[in-house]
């Protein structure tokens, strides 16, 4: 594990992604994006994996820079850069579970567009990359849901099912600091 699962979890609480335990003391190093984006996708625990696609939905801005690492396989931690990660020893897994989870949160932004519009606001949407190599629907056909399926369907556990639950927590969270998204009244 690159990094404890606590700082993992405080830092999301940083990022209003506050559903996971334990609650953060106060007293956890800050991680820039890219740290956390690669200890989420190289932690064991499911739920952090899970997660990523949760950050990457609340922080649009933050999925460029999830892609990028995807793409170039490089990273900048405290001014260094870690070429393939090799000097943290990040398994080749994490490299397809960030890829798996942009994948994902740019399905789930557009299946709950409206819901996650009505709980945080407007967002820009999340571009559509690495789903033509992985041979997967186009993000926006039938709104997210066809590529949410390909990529659910060949897990041996019910990924459709944690993705939902992502949705319930960042759009139910008691942390949420958002004011949601309020017409305009003409």
């Amino acid at each position: 594990m690159l990094f404890p699962r606590e700082h993992l979890v405080a830092a999301l609480h940083w990022r209003d992604i506050c559903y996971l335990a334990p609650t953060p003391q106060g007293d956890e190093p800050h991680l820039t994006d890219r740290e956390l984006i690669i200890g989420m996708a190289s932690s064991r625990d499911g739920r952090l994996r899970f997660a990523l696609a949760g950050l990457l939905l609340r922080h649009p801005e933050v999925a460029e820079a999830a892609a990028d690492m995807v793409q170039h396989q490089t990273v900048d931690i405290a001014g260094t850069t870690a070429r393939r990660w090799s000097q943290l020893e990040v398994p080749d897994a994490a490299w397809d579970e960030i890829r798996r989870q942009y994948i994902a949160a740019a399905y789930l932004q557009r299946l709950w567009r409206t819901r996650l519009l009505l709980a945080h606001g407007p967002s820009p949407l999340i571009p559509e990359r690495f789903v033509h190599e992985m041979g997967l629907p186009a993000a926006d056909e039938m709104n997210g849901e066809r590529g949410l399926r390909a990529l659910t369907e060949d897990s041996e556990f019910n990924d459709w099912s944690s993705y939902e639950q992502v949705i319930d927590m960042i759009c139910e969270q008691p942390c949420a600091t958002q004011t949601p998204f309020e017409e305009s009244g003409d």
